[in-house]
């Protein structure tokens, strides 16, 4: 059975009560789920901790890593200025209180780590939460009190251990903006997209001359910055993989493209994400140069030998190799 870790604060400040708290009391410890991606569904056994709002609550999860594992960790806060759920994607590496912890701690603008922010790896932008019943918004901001530093402690203490753990913060309006049978309700629906994989179609695009081709490196505001990565993107529910990769192409690029070819089909699974990536061999009559990128740091034309010496996406690798066979 799945072992999922669900976390609250106690009250702070001025609050006299945390639906975070709240919450996590009233979800049962053991939990149906379905798959949202998909077919079938398991029952899931919640471990339930309420964090005191210090230094010690924010160093528990992290701490307990070391010696216990869980499949799936969702921290959960009161954001007493919000008015609607948001889910957390960055964790800053930054602790700035305005008030005092419940300990008296009042850090003011000092690093955690001095190592930089930490992006959740969940592909929660794969999710459709327009689909869901309570809409949460994202965010990229977690603030800099004891919510930022506690998921900022975890996701490093995953990242350095190197599991796969999927792992989100998710911040709460108080109870006048959210009910407790609508926070339950978000809380099921989090756990079960946590839980499962979701499968995506991508186009990518090689644009080619006849000893080298194009690489692109990813910016340091996505997933995995700086990794090499061939141009495209996702496949649009009304679009075909052809029609994306002209879009893609015309999107990152800013270049009117050809498809040559199609080399074929990729299939790919990561820890928090399925994806099959449909290559195309393309051309442009337009100018490709640093000038026109959109959404990438870089770009560099390579012969296969050279390309082996960048740090590419995993699910890019095959497709670099495929192209060494082809004499590129």
């Amino acid at each position: 059975m799945p072992r999922v870790l669900l976390t609250g604060f106690t009250p702070f400040g001025e609050h006299v009560e945390n639906i975070s708290e709240k919450l996590v009391h009233s979800m049962p410890s053991v939990l149906p789920i379905s798959n949202p991606f998909g077919p079938g569904g398991s029952e899931i056994s919640v471990e339930k901790k309420i964090l005191t709002v210090d230094l010690a609550g924010s160093t528990w999860t992290r701490d307990e890593l070391h010696s216990r594992e869980w499949d799936a960790i969702l921290h959960l806060g009161l954001c007493g200025e919000c008015t609607e759920p948001r889910i957390e994607l960055r964790a800053q590496d930054r602790l700035n209180m305005n008030i005092p912890d419940n300990s008296g701690r009042q850090s003011v603008d000092e690093s955690i780590s001095g190592n930089g922010d930490l992006l959740t790896p969940v592909q929660v932008k794969r999710w459709n939460l327009q689909s869901w019943k309570i809409k949460p918004t994202l965010s990229s901001d977690a603030g800099t009190y004891l919510c930022n530093e506690t998921y900022y402690r975890t996701l490093q203490a995953l990242d350095a251990s190197e599991v796969d753990v999927p792992c989100l913060f998710l911040h709460l309006p108080n109870s006048s903006h959210l009910t407790i049978s609508e926070g339950i309700q978000l809380i099921r629906d989090v756990i079960s997209h946590m839980l499962y994989r979701p499968s995506i179609q991508v186009a990518a695009g090689v644009f080619h001359s006849e000893t080298q081709f194009l690489a692109m490196q990813r910016a340091n505001s996505e997933p995995k910055p700086g990794k090499w990565e061939f141009p495209g993107g996702s496949v649009e529910p009304d679009e075909s993989p052809e029609v994306a990769m002209i879009r893609e192409l015309k999107e990152e690029l800013g270049v009117d493209s050809e498809i040559n070819e199609k080399l074929g089909i990729w299939p790919f699974t990561y820890p928090f994400l399925h994806v099959d990536i449909h290559v195309f061999l393309v051309s442009t009559k337009d100018s490709l140069d640093m000038s026109s990128l959109a959404v990438h740091e870089s770009m560099k034309w390579v012969s296969s030998d050279e390309a082996f010496k960048l740090d590419w996406l995993e699910a890019d690798i095959p497709i670099v190799k495929h192209l060494q066979k082809l004499g590129y």
